[in-house]
């Protein structure tokens, strides 16, 4: 008797769980705030801002171009990534009060507010932060906050992808990393020198030769002149294209007139190669200046480079080396 009671029980218990989940649907709240945080109506977008304590960002479509703070045409790519992100961009999962949420305050100024327009009208904005992996999005006026992915894009970096520096969405751009996403600096000097720098997550930095024809000096490793270096690194731009075919300036015989061989890679995969060469207008004429060629990756054409941008690529291993 207590056994069939105990079975009538459990069924109903059972039949009562299977009534709310039908009825009640415990998911409709988070779905519907992914509904808050997508970006709908992509094609009527024309204005963007992207701002937070210390910079901000204006792209504004113009003739179905992308402007950026109405001065200079954007880079495409970026502009297309961050719609494409936007949205497809879908809750994870709702941040719990007083865990990650509670950081929010203390890295205040590492927040960004997103904001998407269709002519005056805002489509879609929300405060977007960084917090290690994991990106927190919080809708205006809410005390709610989320964590949130592109799907089909695992492991995106989202930080960058919504980035709020200028440079990030500039023509012409060649390299854009902060000094603590660099892991490796590679360099080979026309003298024969070869060292390379290698950064771990946590921020130390080692130097090793890479050839036989390099010694490294005595003396502890200049920090200040080392971290100056990973810096250099941010917004790397070139001018133009060249003319100059990268199997001309690196075939057979061409070895003597490179003037450096720069490798940087990144902890997210990123991997930037630079062959540098001086620039000659015409065949008699000297050296340029102020431009140096530079065969970027696996690019066909080299590409004209502002001199001011590699000078402080191509020290020699001493620089780095004791008090300065």
């Amino acid at each position: 008797m207590k056994s069939r009671r105990y079975i009538v029980l459990v069924l109903s218990v059972l039949l009562i769980a299977v009534f709310l989940l039908i009825f009640t649907d415990p998911w409709s709240t988070l779905r519907g705030n992914d509904k808050r945080i997508e970006l709908k109506h992509v094609s009527e977008v024309d204005r963007i801002v992207l701002t937070n304590s210390y910079d901000s960002v204006l792209l504004v479509k113009e003739d179905g171009l992308w402007m950026l703070n109405g001065q200079e045409t954007a880079s495409a790519v970026p502009v297309e990534n961050l719609l494409i992100a936007a949205e497809r961009l879908e809750i994870s999962s709702i941040v719990s009060a007083g865990s990650e949420s509670g950081r929010q305050g203390e890295n205040r100024g590492k927040v960004r507010r997103i904001s998407y327009y269709g002519g005056e009208k805002v489509i879609r904005s929300y405060d977007f932060q960084a917090l290690g992996d994991r990106y927190m999005v919080t809708p205006p006026g809410s005390d709610q906050s989320y964590f949130v992915s592109v799907a089909g894009y695992p492991g995106l970096n989202l930080d960058r992808v919504f980035s709020s520096s200028a440079n990030h969405y500039r023509e012409h751009l060649l390299i854009d990393l902060l000094p603590s996403e660099i892991s490796e600096i590679h360099i080979e000097l026309s003298t024969g020198q070869g060292f390379s720098f290698t950064q771990t997550e946590s921020g130390d930095i080692n130097c090793v030769p890479s050839n036989d024809q390099t010694t490294l000096p005595a003396g502890e490793l200049n920090d200040l002149s080392t971290r100056l270096l990973f810096s250099y690194f941010t917004s790397i731009r070139y001018d133009s294209k060249s003319g100059y075919s990268a199997e001309a300036l690196s075939g057979p015989g061409t070895a003597s007139l490179r003037m450096a061989t720069l490798q940087v890679k990144s902890f997210n995969g990123e991997d930037h190669s630079l062959q540098i060469f001086p620039y000659q207008k015409t065949s008699d004429s000297g050296p340029h200046l102020f431009n140096a060629l530079v065969i970027y990756n696996n690019d066909p054409e080299a590409l004209v480079v502002n001199y001011i941008y590699l000078d402080v690529l191509m020290r020699k291993l001493s620089h780095y080396f004791g008090d300065k």
